[in-house]
């Protein structure tokens, strides 16, 4: 997969972000690249299919980048790719959810970069009041699992979660399902000679592009376990940050995150596709990035769950050798999902009620 990698970098910083996108490009050392970047639709299968129609089997990696789209256009891509024997890959910090994550597993080979998220939720229809689970999505789901070997065990992992959350998987996750994953660093994708050129060209990634998808790739981090999360973001913020309007040293904003973790044991956060917009200082030293996600928390303890919506800004400065969070809001809506809840303020209710009646008794 030699060279891939600059390639990758290069390439995914000039597709256009709000647009499905597939893209085959032929590389010097006679290696195929080709990369899937938007939404999932139906029309996608026959543009990916009459892409590759030619290629061989030799050499040919697939990149992801999306939020998935409809799932039978990521299965039958999915199913393209494992006839293809080609390679899959998300990149450093991309995410791959939904869909995407279903053409992914197709892959002979599968691999991640760092700080990359792939995400899987149960099959679903959307309804006028939301998405509910699918019987007959999950079966279909279940059987393209299926044959791409995969266990009863990794099929209940990828299947198990709510169409209104996502499971984010790790290399862990993955080795402990038996789903076969690699991680790939940027050594692997460059060749000696050029690394150099692969410096130069990361630094060519534009700045709206590094912005949304450090931000992408915080939300996919703080939705993992509290133990593998916390210490991901502790460096993610400057030694000062403003944060909903007031400047705050960063020790504070991280005990803060640190009692939302201890408080939800589960945390899920989802960006509304084409809700983020981005922009950034003329000299892109600094960018503003602005979405809508949707979350779901869950005390284990108590069975407490919350669900809602956040709209989030978030101000990026890129001008160290990583991005840094330098400013961060967030205005909540909040509902309560479970019957649990229910049923927890309806007994608070009525021990007020009888409290004033046995007053009145009295």
């Amino acid at each position: 997969m030699q060279s891939i990698w600059v390639v990758i970098l290069l390439l995914f910083s000039m597709t256009a972000a709000n647009a499905a996108d597939i893209d085959v490009k032929q590389l010097d050392n006679k290696s195929v690249l080709i990369l899937v970047e938007g939404d999932f639709e139906l029309d996608d299968v026959e543009r990916f299919r009459s892409k590759v129609a030619t290629l061989s089997t030799s050499r040919v990696t697939v990149a992801f980048r999306s939020d998935g789209g409809s799932l039978v256009a990521g299965i039958r891509i999915g199913n393209l790719i494992r006839e293809k024997k080609f390679a899959t890959v998300i990149p450093d910090a991309a995410s791959c959810a939904s869909a995407c994550a279903l053409a992914w597993l197709g892959g002979a080979k599968r691999f991640m970069g760092q700080g990359a998220s792939v995400g899987f939720h149960a099959a679903y229809v959307l309804k006028s009041y939301g998405p509910v689970e699918s019987g007959s999505g999950n079966a279909i789901l279940g059987a393209y699992l299926n044959q791409l070997g995969l266990s009863e065990e990794a099929i209940l992992y990828i299947t198990k979660t709510a169409p209104t959350s996502i499971q984010w998987m790790n290399l862990r996750d993955a080795n402990e399902q038996g789903i076969a994953v690699a991680m790939l660093s940027p050594q692997q994708g460059v060749v000696p000679s050029t690394a150099g050129v692969a410096i130069t060209e990361q630094r060519a990634e534009s700045p709206e592009r590094r912005a949304t998808d450090f931000v992408r790739s915080l939300l996919a981090h703080w939705s993992r376990p509290s133990d593998e999360a916390l210490p991901l973001i502790e460096g993610l913020y400057a030694e000062t940050v403003v944060f909903q309007g007031k400047s705050t040293p960063k020790h504070e904003v991280l005990s803060n995150k640190r009692r939302v973790a201890e408080r939800w044991s589960e945390r899920s956060y989802i960006i509304q596709p084409g809700s983020l917009s981005v922009t950034c200082a003329r000299t892109g030293s600094t960018c503003r990035v602005k979405g809508v996600m949707s979350f779901k928390l869950l005390d284990a303890k108590t069975s407490n769950r919350i669900r809602g919506t956040s709209t989030i800004e978030y101000r990026i400065a890129l001008a160290g050798d990583a991005p840094q969070i330098v400013a961060e809001a967030r205005s909540t809506q909040e509902r309560p999902s479970t019957v649990a809840a229910s049923l927890a303020k309806a007994r608070r209710d009525l021990q007020q009620l009888l409290g004033k009646v046995s007053k009145l008794v009295q």
